[in-house]
């Protein structure tokens, strides 16, 4: 093993007990390689995939890189990205933002102040501030190559936006907190759950979308499957993140499957690429928005007393 990396117990549960034979690893496991190289892959989707080898931990079930990027190799590395279209057209991506929006809505008629993490370009921000009549809106993102795209997109309302949690005024509460697809990045998502429990009014809700590793779509691509990747420490099924969120003093409301949009032609290259071959084929395939269900989870929690 290479020692540019990073040696981590559980995020979950902190135990370093973890069953022998791996879940999934990549052909050329990330591990093996220098930081140097890794990070040329750290984006992208490819058919011989380079992600750090997922163990299963015996205490609590997480699926989880026992060695992984330090927290200052990630800041290098998150600290100047490209957006996350992934390729697609942004008013299909919106489609499926909107969904997130609108299912939350069938739950939660009203707010006034919400607090997102990794907001991206702000998809899910722009469609909630057309829902609800926010009077304080808090982003963080420490992507600053998409600020200004954020500030365009959410123009309608006076948001803030900064690149660290800690920035956060030790005060400063809101009714609602969005992580889409962020809790499967972070390097410790128990701390991190805990400081947003601080910033929650007293029945704060937190809204949660993150890759199930326990999908049908995961069983049948296995090692080809997209989230693993060099950009996940960890990814959950919906028993695990339930442990992880009951851990920070959050408890589950309501989860479900999620729904994706994209185009056909578009969803058959990136299928191409992952599958390593020509996408020629692509030509051939009408490009009409259609909704999947990937086997992602959408889930919302509850602060309660701990």
């Amino acid at each position: 093993m290479d020692s540019d990396w990073l040696s981590r117990s559980c995020p979950n549960c902190k135990s370093s007990s973890i069953f022998e034979n791996p879940v999934v690893k990549s052909k050329r496991p990330a591990e093996s390689m220098k930081f140097f190289d890794v990070r040329e892959k750290f984006i992208g989707l490819r058919e011989a995939q380079v992600f750090f080898t997922y163990f299963r931990c015996k205490h609590c079930g997480l699926l989880y890189a026992p060695r992984y990027f330090s927290a200052d190799q990630l800041a290098q590395l998150y600290g100047d990205m490209p957006d996350n279209l992934m390729g697609e057209d942004k008013a299909t991506i919106s489609k499926t933002q909107s969904g997130y929006v609108k299912w939350l809505g069938r739950r939660l008629k009203a707010i006034d102040s919400f607090l997102e993490i990794g907001p991206d370009i702000g998809l899910v921000a722009a469609e909630m501030q057309k829902r609800y009549t926010l009077k304080n809106a808090v982003m963080i993102e420490p992507n600053r190559n998409v600020h200004h795209v954020l500030k365009e997109n959410l123009s309608r309302t006076s948001i803030q936006i900064l690149e660290h949690l800690s920035e956060l005024e030790p005060g400063e509460k809101f009714d609602l907190i969005a992580g889409i697809h962020v809790y499967d990045h972070l390097l410790d998502p128990l701390t991190d759950l805990f400081k947003l429990r601080e910033h929650a009014n007293k029945d704060g809700l937190l809204l949660i979308v993150v890759h199930d590793e326990k999908s049908l779509l995961s069983t049948i691509l296995q090692s080809k499957w997209p989230p693993y990747c060099l950009q996940h420490p960890q990814l959950y099924n919906a028993v695990t993140l339930e442990k992880l969120l009951n851990q920070a003093g959050w408890k589950l409301e309501y989860i479900s499957k999620s729904t994706n949009w994209w185009h056909l032609d578009h969803f058959a290259i990136m299928g191409s690429k992952i599958a390593g071959i020509p996408s020629g084929f692509a030509r051939f395939i009408p490009s009409l928005e259609v909704p999947m269900k990937l086997g992602n989870l959408i889930a919302t929690f509850r602060k309660v007393p701990l």
